[in-house]
């Protein structure tokens, strides 16, 4: 009995292991993707097969196997869903607002200012919009954006607190640039340059001489996050190389969020900076055209603009918002001395800060 049952196990587990390899190299043969992986193991993956039928519904359907991950637009354009911030929720004006959290949102972002000004520092709040509200014509054809979002909500309830809202600036700048990719979440570099004059701007401070350089990019987080990457070219997407007219002879450092040791400062040519771990990252610039120190409480959106800013201003630290509560902040504060503080959040979160609360 029990060699029988073996003898059955051993059958079935043969027919996984042919028929997973087989379904890889027909759907891609089907779909026109790359028959083999890198890795010859990923025939056997669950999470290529995903990616398979990710591809042939948007191909196929014009629909995402997961709308709630991502949503499928027009030309191309990926989207979030509603899984990471309730993003296609808020663009359709339905996302159920929890009672009295607009005005708590707007009072914290008071109550920073408040703090930062006491310091002597200039507090100044951004909002980097969703790709929703920068491509409206792109979302997909069943997706109606409001008049008005919760973002109007927060600028509208925030009164006198320095709140720049980014939105026209990126409207604006897609007419001559791609401002953000199209498989990706995020702006391209053009777009971040077009961030960095505005929030230049609004402070009055001196921005760098740089240029912008097209050149081809490959798909980004939204297809991978449906798995389906592989079926992109490496030249996919536009995105932009900033080229400075003098080198900024910046170095840069990471300093520890709750130690505050410091690394070596080592020289950057193109320091740009992720917030995207639990450390905080600093730039240094003695010839900086602004002789100021700047703390930067920021998301991802603030890598790809970080060179532009690093060159900008004498220091820069850097860390993500999510990753410093009110009691860390205070200690970095007192160390740093910083003149001016931005706190930049993406549309989508711009409810979520946890900072200045009571």
């Amino acid at each position: 009995m029990y060699s029988a049952r073996l003898t059955l196990f051993a059958g079935i587990a043969g027919i996984i292991l042919l028929a997973l390899p087989a379904a890889n190299i027909a759907t891609r043969a089907y779909l026109g993707g790359a028959l083999l992986p890198a890795e010859p193991r990923d025939l056997l993956s669950l999470d290529r097969i995903e990616g398979n039928l990710a591809y042939l519904a948007m191909t196929q359907l014009g629909r995402s196997l997961f709308p709630e991950r991502v949503q499928i637009g027009r030309e191309g354009y990926l989207f979030f869903g509603d899984d990471d911030g309730a993003a296609m929720a808020k663009t359709r004006g339905a996302w159920p607002v929890p009672e009295g959290l607009i005005a708590a949102q707007a009072a914290a972002l008071g109550r920073l200012a408040e703090r930062m000004e006491a310091r002597g520092a200039r507090f100044l709040a951004v909002i980097a919009p969703n790709k929703h509200s920068v491509y409206p014509e792109m979302l997909p054809e069943d997706v109606a954006p409001a008049a008005r979002t919760v973002t109007d909500d927060l600028l509208e309830a925030a009164g006198d607190v320095p709140l720049l809202d980014l939105r026209p600036v990126l409207r604006a700048a897609k007419t001559e640039t791609q401002a953000y990719l199209k498989t990706d979440t995020h702006w391209t570099r053009a777009g971040a340059a077009a961030s960095y004059e505005a929030v230049m701007d609004r402070l009055g401070a001196r921005a760098v001489a740089y240029d912008l350089t097209p050149v081809p990019a490959p798909a980004g987080d939204l297809a991978r996050l449906l798995k389906m990457g592989g079926f992109y070219p490496e030249d996919a997407e536009t995105d932009y190389l900033i080229d400075f007219a003098e080198p900024p002879g910046t170095c840069t450092v990471d300093i520890g969020l709750v130690s505050g040791k410091e690394s070596a400062c080592l020289p950057a040519p193109y320091p740009e900076q992720s917030v995207m771990e639990k450390v905080m990252r600093a730039a240094r610039t003695p010839q900086a055209p602004n002789p100021q120190t700047v703390l930067m409480l920021c998301d991802s959106f603030c890598s790809v603009s970080s060179p532009l800013f690093n060159a900008s201003f004498e220091e820069v630290y850097r860390v993500h918002w999510k990753f410093i509560d009110d009691a860390a902040l205070e200690r970095h504060l007192a160390r740093i001395a910083p003149n001016i503080v931005i706190l930049q959040m993406v549309e989508r979160d711009a409810l979520s800060l946890g900072l200045g609360r009571p």
